[in-house]
């Protein structure tokens, strides 16, 4: 508890060494009896739209903010691998990195199914979780996207003491970090006429994202004490604002003494907490069942065939019935 309290406060002092602002009426408290490791608790009543924090962006940690930006071209790289790359970067800086007293707040294990055994994951099957691991398709973009950039600049990733296999497991622990707590940053435009120069975080609308992307400049990125919130299904007390010099978590209600406040991480199922972040809600409102397409057009196929052959005539293709279904919502693209 001792080495808790002390990486609590070497974070809580860097933020503000660093032009953060936390409310003394809330901190970090051990959630892990509960199976949620850190969390952020109200120690003083809260009231509605009073401020939580307030991040400098100076502080994110993303392409835009890590050295490593300057020194190699991240351009060529797509989705979430140049925040990868950086991050990776940061952390093998050690005590050099800016960032160094957030890197040891945050976890170093993972309870998402990524890292279960193959036995653990045989308990998925039937489940919509299993086919979403992918974790031959991520090692694949390691050893062909980030490694060669990382071997070819021994003086920014040393290779002395760590080989292929050990920046694999730091890759594997950064790219589980992003999934669970990365923020997509829109930066609020000049042109945008909101009062208070704030956009709204996760849970805006998916039909809003094309014209948001239009006006905003939107990256992923690490967002130090936001990613300190838990999540718990219909529970939501707080929200992340991002405006054009920091980001703020403003309570969206009172807030009592001894409530742990939550951020949202939107309208998820439990087999997207669980592949996500390594959890499940009980009960959860936005809970679903996955059934793959394979096996709702081979179902269609096999109705559709003894129709067709009880009626004495030819049944449609595979091709034609695919369509019919992506037409009418029964297929997702």
């Amino acid at each position: 508890m001792a080495q808790f309290d002390e990486v609590n406060t070497a974070f809580l002092g860097w933020l503000e060494a660093n032009g953060a602002t936390v409310s003394k009426s809330l901190s970090l408290q051990d959630y892990s009896a509960e199976y949620a490791g850190r969390g952020v608790v109200a120690i003083g009543d809260i009231n509605k739209d009073e401020e939580l924090f307030s991040i400098p962006r100076s502080l994110l940690l993303s392409p835009e903010t890590s050295e490593l930006a300057k020194k190699i071209d991240l351009a060529s790289l797509e989705g979430w691998n140049p925040l990868m790359m950086c991050m990776i970067y940061e952390y093998c800086c050690g005590e050099e990195s800016q960032w160094k007293p957030y890197f040891d707040i945050l976890p170093t294990e993972f309870s998402t199914p990524m890292f279960w055994t193959n036995e653990e994951q045989e308990e998925l099957k039937g489940t919509g979780v299993i086919d979403k691991i992918g974790k031959e398709e991520v090692e694949s973009i390691f050893k062909e996207k980030l490694w060669p950039l990382i071997s070819s600049n021994p003086d920014l990733f040393p290779t002395l003491d760590r080989d292929e296999s050990s920046y694999l497991k730091i890759f594997h622990r950064m790219g589980s970090l992003i999934m669970a707590y990365a923020f997509h940053d829109t930066l609020p435009t000049k042109e945008e006429g909101s009062s208070d120069g704030s956009v709204m975080d996760e849970d805006e609308e998916d039909e809003d994202e094309d014209d948001d992307e239009k006006e905003s400049k939107v990256n992923v990125s690490m967002v130090p004490m936001a990613d300190m919130l838990n999540h718990k299904t219909g529970h939501n007390n707080a929200r992340l604002f991002h405006e054009k010099t920091c980001l703020r978590m403003v309570a969206i209600k009172p807030i009592k003494t001894g409530q742990q406040i939550y951020n949202t991480y939107g309208d998820l199922c439990n087999a997207d907490l669980l592949r996500k972040y390594g959890f499940v809600d009980v009960p959860n409102s936005h809970n679903i069942v996955e059934i793959s397409g394979e096996s709702v057009v081979a179902k269609c196929m096999a109705t559709v065939a003894a129709a067709a052959a009880a009626a004495g005539r030819g049944e449609a293709g595979k091709e034609e019935k695919v369509e019919w279904l992506l037409d009418h919502d029964g297929l997702e693209e």
